[in-house]
């Protein structure tokens, strides 16, 4: 039998009515109470119904939380749920007997989003679900679900992802592309109570926490953009004014651009985006991938630029549109090969 994980905060009586619905289905319940203010009362009515409560003093996160009860655990098969109601048991039920044979991947209670969702939820999963897609190319229909499957093999695994907050579950679904099997996703009823008020996912913040490396990362790359392009037009104005060295311009004003943003880049990138420790050979694995998606940008921006007839301060207009093709693969590869994390 599956253990069942419940990460609870500020709870209410929905949480006993889910925990009564549960025993005697389950071998074992474990309960955290993520440092509750208020609601404190259900813990001690709570206490018939589970194997243990665990107590965080202060508010760490839904994270945090799941992480100390995947310690206390165990590598058993593990089902998470959330505490507000929002997770019938018969859905964990199927879950869990969906996690019997699934044994490779995590088994995922998804929700259709369809009929009367509210507004933030509805708007909440819409963008993280393809800004999930572009970053990892796994289409999971609710990645905000907190009824998972973890099978025994994949606890350690799971609890040792970075992450104390909502980013934490979000990176755990990340990670599903190193796991012998994809999630396998098990359609579930789609429940909200008063409008989804429980729930203590803030559709702005909590996206943007967990987006912050790829957020940050455009952050980067338009500041290094603006540096770029500033630098890459003003040379091509002086040699067009000043230089008989017509035939080598571009080539020119690509290297004395790219000498100064890259290394504001990589600096960035390395302490801020992806607050990497990486070793001194990043450095040079940076400047490796920056020549070739320099040389990239240069052969495409001249080859259009010879193609198209054009000229000048215009050829501007020609790079800015072959180095936002180039964009993407840069990020994979820093976040996955230069400033890869252990």
């Amino acid at each position: 039998m599956s253990a069942i994980l419940i990460p609870a905060y500020n709870p209410d009586e929905k949480l006993l009515k889910l925990l009564e619905a549960l025993q005697g289905k389950f071998a074992r319940i474990v309960l955290v109470d993520d440092g509750s203010t208020t609601g404190r009362e259900i813990f001690p009515q709570a206490e018939k119904y589970v194997e243990k409560i665990l107590v965080h003093e202060k508010n760490r996160g839904k994270g945090a939380a799941l992480k100390t009860g995947l310690a206390y655990i165990g590598e058993e098969d593990v089902i998470t749920a959330d505490a507000d109601g929002q997770h019938k048991p018969e859905d964990i039920k199927r879950v869990a007997d969906a996690l019997k044979t699934h044994r490779g991947g995590l088994v995922l209670g998804v929700r259709a989003f369809s009929g009367k969702v509210p507004l933030r939820s509805r708007f909440g999963n819409f963008w993280t679900r393809w800004l999930f897609f572009l970053m990892t190319r796994l289409m999971i229909r609710d990645t905000q679900t907190g009824l998972r499957g973890i099978p025994g093999p994949l606890v350690a695994r799971i609890a040792a992802i970075p992450g104390d907050r909502y980013e934490y579950e979000m990176a755990m679904l990340a990670d599903c592309r190193r796991h012998d099997e994809k999630p396998l996703q098990i359609p579930i009823e789609t429940v909200y109570i008063d409008e989804n008020a429980t729930s203590h996912f803030n559709p702005v913040l909590d996206t943007i926490r967990i987006y912050r490396s790829l957020l940050q990362f455009c952050l980067s790359s338009v500041l290094s953009f603006l540096v770029d392009n500033a630098i890459f037009a003003l040379v091509i104005w002086v040699l067009e004014r000043y230089s008989t060295l017509r035939r080598f311009d571009i080539f020119i004003a690509f290297a004395a651009a790219r000498l100064v943003s890259a290394n504001f880049n990589y600096f960035y990138n390395r302490i801020v985006v992806f607050r990497s420790s990486a070793p001194k050979r990043s450095f040079l694995q940076y400047w490796g991938l920056v020549l070739a998606i320099a040389a990239a940008g240069y052969v495409f921006t001249s080859g259009l630029a010879a193609v198209f007839d054009t000229k000048g301060v215009a050829i501007t207009l020609i790079k800015i549109a072959v180095e936002t093709a180039l964009f993407f693969a840069s990020y994979h590869i820093q976040k996955k090969l230069i400033f890869k994390k252990k």
